[in-house]
C-alpha cells in the first residue's frame, strides 16, 4: 500500500515537473490608448488587446476594467464581434462605480474561430477584443487598468482552456518539488 502512494506521489511529481519545464505562456492583455492627461469635458476611447498569440484561438473572454470615478465616467462598451462572427456569440457588459464589466462566450466551433481570426491560416500576434468610451469630468491623468484576473476573469482558447492568465513555471516547479520531498520523507519513514 506504502509503495502505491510513493508511485502515485513520485509520477505526479514527475508530471508537474514536465508541465513546469515547458517555457511560459506568451499570451498577454493589455490596455492600448491611455491618454497621459485628460481636460474635463474630454472623450476618447481605449482598447482591450490580446498579445503574443502565436496559434492560439480565442473563444471566450471575461475582463474588468478599473477606472478612476472621481475623474472618469465610463460612456460606451464595444465588443468587436469580428472575433466570432457577428451574432453567434453572447456577450454582457455592466457600468459599475469605478468598473467596466464585460464578457463574451463563441457559440462557433473551433473551426470556425479558426477561419475567422486566422484568414488564410495566418493569425495575427495581436486581437483587439474590446474598446471603452470614457469622459473625463476633472482635469487629471487617467488611471485604467485590467483587474480581477482569476477564477471569473480569464481569456479562454480552444475547448474553453484558459489559456490567460496561465501558472508561471517556477510555482509549478516549486509545487512538484514539494510534492516529491513528501513522497521522499514518505518512503523513509516506511
Amino acid at each position: 500500500m506504502r509503495s502505491a502512494v510513493f508511485n502515485v506521489c513520485v509520477g505526479l511529481t514527475a508530471g508537474l515537473l514536465l508541465v513546469a519545464a515547458r517555457p511560459a505562456e506568451a499570451i498577454s492583455v493589455d490596455i492600448q490608448g491611455i491618454p497621459a492627461n485628460v481636460t474635463a469635458g474630454e472623450s476618447f476611447s481605449v482598447d482591450v488587446v490580446i498579445s503574443g498569440i502565436v496559434d492560439e484561438i480565442i473563444a471566450a473572454w471575461d475582463i474588468d476594467v478599473a477606472f478612476n470615478t472621481p475623474l472618469l465616467s465610463n460612456t460606451g462598451q464595444t465588443w468587436y464581434l469580428a472575433l466570432v462572427g457577428g451574432g453567434d456569440a453572447l456577450t454582457d457588459g455592466a457600468f459599475l462605480p469605478g468598473m467596466a464589466d464585460m464578457w463574451l462566450v463563441s457559440l462557433l466551433s473551433d473551426a470556425e474561430l479558426t477561419a475567422l481570426q486566422c484568414p488564410g491560416g495566418i493569425c495575427a500576434a495581436t486581437l483587439k477584443i474590446a474598446s471603452l468610451s470614457f469622459k473625463a469630468d476633472a482635469d487629471g491623468v487617467p488611471e485604467i487598468s485590467l483587474v480581477n484576473w482569476g477564477l471569473a476573469n480569464d481569456i479562454k482558447c480552444a475547448n474553453n482552456q484558459v489559456c490567460y492568465p496561465v501558472p508561471e513555471p517556477g510555482s509549478l516547479a516549486l509545487l512538484g518539488m514539494g510534492l516529491l520531498g513528501l513522497a521522499v520523507g514518505r518512503r523513509r519513514r516506511a
